[in-house]
């Protein structure tokens, strides 16, 4: 296989064509009417108050516990800097993240040695999938952390082949920024890259200490600061609440009371995860008021409950305490959640609820996406979960996409293999080192601690499952090509 571009050539006219592909492609959507969904704003769990992001920024980012600060202050800083236009400014934010989803790629198959015309018609092809488009258009950090993660692939893959500072400082800078978005993404995952890059490049390690100071430096601050205000060291204290809904959710409600009734678990345990605040005063006591609206706020005016109130750090506690008590003695409902988790994980990413504004559109090409993800079924009844359970996950997986499975199945284990023991068609272990990482911590973590949204997870790491599998197969050819003409 040639080797890869070193970066000083000039600006690959490929690349133009797709970026105009990309332009076309949404045009084209905005034509079957596509929209740019941000409908979620005033009633996302995820989310501040946009009131409180536009009256109290500053305030509300600093004692948010529940989740990581950054994309909470994108929202403010639309709705402070847009006001009335906040949808407009959100469309073409996403666009502009769009065509940086699209360079990145492209450069990262350029990278991994896969030529120029390759790179640039699966870049295209991707890039113009649906899933990839409903994500663009709809208000949440899934897309964002996808391009974020791109980026850290991308500067990680130019870094460990040239060791230029910069691309240490830029892959940092990604890697803290998406670090600051998404708790899945956790301060062991960053430490991860900082250890693994200095194995790869120990000349280095200077260039990756400096560049990695201050992204781990400031989320070190992030979860010090919520010790210090919740007694937490994390990047959300939902940790318990969601942990729960693998455990105590898998469990029928007689199941539940006679766990209650012999002491196993807590009155908290008795309500459903995510409960409004007032149905957890009789199992916990009511905060006093901190005088942060924030932390004080019960219910958002969209009628919401503000999951950030100060009594969600007790009420996560205890689903936390709760939860690992049904994992001792009840092993079996983690199980079930794991295996629903699973079957959620592999679905096609646009079979999301959150997408319907927008798939309703193109019903058409969203059922063409699910094929070629290998969906080839659409029913599940979900009343068999706890009474037939065998039936419900085998209708689970006839759902599921079984290319998705293959897929990320080959990435992990050729992954894993070309880690132990180099192959001769992939002479490039630590460039590829990083996708194999992300997609097994994603896969492995994510559906480890949680179940219902599974399969927007995976979508973050589909790009890195797609570039691996691309440079697989352009070395495979390449050293096919190698051996005849020796031959």
């Amino acid at each position: 296989m040639p080797a890869p571009p070193d970066g000083r050539r000039s600006f690959p006219k490929p690349l133009l064509a797709v970026i105009g592909l990309v332009l076309v492609s949404r045009l084209g959507y905005h034509l079957a009417g596509v929209r740019f969904d941000a409908s979620s704003l005033p009633w996302f769990w995820q989310f501040v108050d946009p009131a409180l992001l536009r009256s109290n920024l500053a305030q509300s980012l600093w004692y948010l516990h529940s989740q990581p600060p950054a994309f909470n202050a994108f929202l403010g800083a639309v709705l402070n800097l847009f006001a009335g236009h906040e949808t407009v400014a959100f469309t073409f934010g996403y666009l502009l993240a769009g065509l940086i989803f699209t360079a990145a790629m492209f450069l990262l198959l350029r990278g991994l040695g896969v030529p120029d015309t390759p790179s640039a018609i699966l870049t295209g092809i991707y890039v113009v999938s649906p899933a990839c488009v409903l994500y663009e258009n709809w208000l949440f950090s899934t897309y964002p952390a996808t391009v974020l993660l791109l980026l850290t692939a991308l500067f990680w893959q130019r870094f460990v082949r040239r060791g230029r500072s910069l691309d240490a400082v830029l892959l940092f800078a990604a890697a803290g920024l998406l670090a600051m978005t998404w708790s899945l993404f956790h301060l062991v995952w960053l430490l991860g890259l900082v250890l693994t890059l200095v194995l790869f490049r120990r000349k280095d390690w200077r260039k990756v200490v400096l560049a990695a100071a201050v992204p781990l430096l400031l989320v070190v601050l992030w979860y010090g600061k919520n010790l210090v205000q919740v007694g937490e060291f994390t990047g959300s204290t939902w940790f318990g609440i969601n942990f729960s809904k693998m455990t105590n959710s898998m469990l029928t409600i007689p199941e539940r009371r006679t766990l209650y009734d012999n002491g196993t678990i807590s009155a908290v345990s008795l309500l459903p995860p995510f409960s409004e605040p007032d149905k957890y005063y009789g199992a916990l006591p009511k905060p006093g008021r901190t005088g942060v609206p924030v932390l004080d706020q019960e219910m958002k005016p969209s009628g919401v409950a503000n999951f950030n109130n100060a009594l969600f750090v007790a009420v996560s506690r205890q689903y936390g305490r709760d939860a690992r008590r049904i994992l001792t003695v009840q092993p079996v409902a983690y199980l079930r959640g794991l295996a629903e988790s699973y079957l959620i994980y592999y679905l096609p990413a646009n079979a999301y609820l959150f997408l319907d504004n927008n798939a309703t559109r193109i019903k058409g090409l969203a059922r063409l996406a699910s094929i070629l993800d290998g969906r080839f079924f659409y029913h599940t009844d979900r009343s068999l979960r706890l009474t037939r359970p065998a039936q419900y996950y085998l209708q689970g997986f006839l759902n599921t996409g079984w290319f998705l499975i293959l897929a990320y199945a080959l990435v992990l284990a050729a992954g894993l293999a070309l880690l132990l023991r180099p192959s001769p068609f992939l002479p490039q272990p630590p460039s590829l080192f990083l996708l194999w990482f992300n997609v097994a911590w994603v896969t492995l973590l994510a559906n480890a601690f949680e179940v219902g949204e599974n399969n927007r997870f995976r979508f973050v790491t589909d790009p890195l499952v797609f570039a691996f599998l691309a440079a697989l197969v352009s070395g495979w050819l390449a050293r096919r090509r190698r051996v005849r003409t020796e031959a």
